[in-house]
């Protein structure tokens, strides 16, 4: 039998044009899914803050049904062993959020362990970071799987995006929240960081050469600037905070290095330099970034919401971090190690209960859209959009409740160190106490830790 001429050329192009129509529908499929997804995470991660941004029968109907947080828990946890293994900067960003979620109260212990943790959704982040940056697709293998080798070609959303600033300029931000991401756990995790070296090498890395260039950066541009709160625009507030707030991350990273010297026990001339860089590090925050912030604070009721909101973030978890670093020395009886930090200690401990005290007593008011509904008779689109208007703490929307938390725990040991030694009145403990209490009764209640961490602390008072 004779075929036709060229039949065989066509008959491999339409395969091709087959193949090429299953992969797009495929990829739909896969993109379909990781968008859920994000959805699903974001929902989960921001219900926490329906009771502060709705009416006051919805407040009820979530606190009193706690049934849907649960529920869409789960959905977000699911959703996250569908895109573990399909990297994507939206499946980066799910996974990332996922970690921030809180455990919903009515969750059981078994329930917890039986699923995804948040520290295995970031570090599986952290991993697709590391993929999506990739230049280079060598052949990978493991006992389960061999992967062959690709073209040197960068994963990216839009291939022909690739190389235009926008995405560069957006990938290089995903990585930057990445480092933030892989400092906080390394240091409140204790897991060693992904994506940057962590005690040794970590010095000649891009990343933290650049935080240090922008400390001079920001030395040389302030040269000219007068201190005094008349000079302190909500434009120059935020350049000082945002300076500052990069500083804070290299001091988070060398807390880190720091606790890996304790945690892994290296020598003692390696735990003292990584104790002496921590301490640099903070004096250097000081004499650097802390009289402008004082500034900022003298000029606090003249700047914008949003600016008072980051100060508030920055002073607590900059400081937050030495307290966790004079927690991990006590847990390890290393007190000898205590006398280099002493000045920071006290002042660590007055500016994290300061901001706390900031976060309770300043306000922040937002705007929220709402569809009233139609008429009877007229159609959907015919109904009106009002805004409602809400007002609550600052501390109130902190985007990390788990550090406030924290804060709250590391502050109560403080108090009770000081009323046991006698250094505050009972008065001053009671009213201290008082403060710690109203920041975990301002934060989402239907987390489980902050449940958990006002059980603990009412309970330690009625002891009292």
């Amino acid at each position: 039998m004779l075929l036709p001429p060229g039949y065989m050329a066509e008959t491999s192009k339409g395969n091709q044009v087959s193949a090429q129509e299953q992969w797009i529908q495929q990829d739909k499929k896969r993109d379909a899914l990781i968008e859920r997804s994000l959805r699903n995470t974001i929902a989960a991660f921001a219900v926490r803050w329906l009771p502060i941004t709705s009416s006051d029968d919805v407040v009820g109907l979530a606190l009193n049904n706690p049934h849907q947080i649960q529920t869409m828990w789960r959905q977000a946890r699911r959703d996250m062993l569908r895109i573990i293994n399909r990297p994507s900067y939206r499946s980066m960003l799910s996974l990332f959020l996922f970690a921030l979620t809180p455990i919903p109260m009515g969750i059981s212990e078994d329930e917890e362990a039986d699923g995804v943790s948040g520290q295995v959704c970031i570090h599986a982040a952290l991993q697709q970071v590391q993929s999506l940056r990739a230049w280079q697709r060598n052949l990978q293998f493991s006992g389960s799987k061999v992967s062959p080798s690709l073209s040197s070609t960068p994963i990216c959303a839009t291939p022909e995006s690739a190389d235009t600033s926008s995405f560069i300029n957006a990938e290089n931000i995903a990585y930057w929240a990445a480092i933030t991401f892989d400092t906080s756990a390394s240091l409140t995790l204790n897991c060693r960081p992904l994506l940057s070296s962590g005690l040794f090498g970590f010095e000649s890395e891009f990343t933290w050469k650049l935080v240090r260039t922008c400390l001079n950066v920001f030395n040389e541009s302030s040269k000219s600037w007068c201190l005094g709160s008349a000079e302190m625009t909500d434009e120059r507030a935020n350049e000082i905070i945002a300076a500052a707030a990069c500083w804070k991350l290299l001091v988070w990273k060398l807390a880190a290095n720091f606790k890996e010297a304790l945690r892994d026990g290296h020598d003692e001339s390696e735990v003292r330099k990584a104790l002496s860089q921590v301490s640099n590090s903070i004096k250097k925050f000081d004499a650097t970034f802390r009289p402008f912030l004082d500034e900022c604070y003298k000029r606090m009721q003249f700047l914008g919401q949003q600016t008072k909101l980051r100060w508030f973030s920055l002073m607590l978890h900059s400081h937050l971090s030495i307290l966790m670093v004079l927690d991990m020395i006590e847990v390890v009886d290393r007190y000898d190690l205590l006398a280099d930090l002493k000045d920071a200690s006290i002042e660590a401990e007055n500016t994290v209960m300061n901001a706390l005290a900031f976060g309770l007593h300043n306000t922040i008011t937002l705007r929220r859209a709402i569809d009233s509904p139609s008429p009877p008779g007229l159609p959907r689109e015919s109904g009106t959009t009002r805004s409602m208007t809400f007002t609550v703490p600052l501390i109130a929307i902190d985007p990390y409740p788990h550090h406030v938390v924290a804060s709250v725990q590391l502050m109560r040991k403080a108090i009770d160190r000081d009323y046991r030694n006698q250094k505050i009145t009972q008065e001053l403990y009671d009213s201290l106490n008082s403060t710690l209490e109203s920041a975990l009764k301002h934060l989402p209640q239907s987390s489980k830790s902050v449940q958990a961490a006002r059980q603990k602390l009412s309970s330690a008072v009625r002891d009292d």
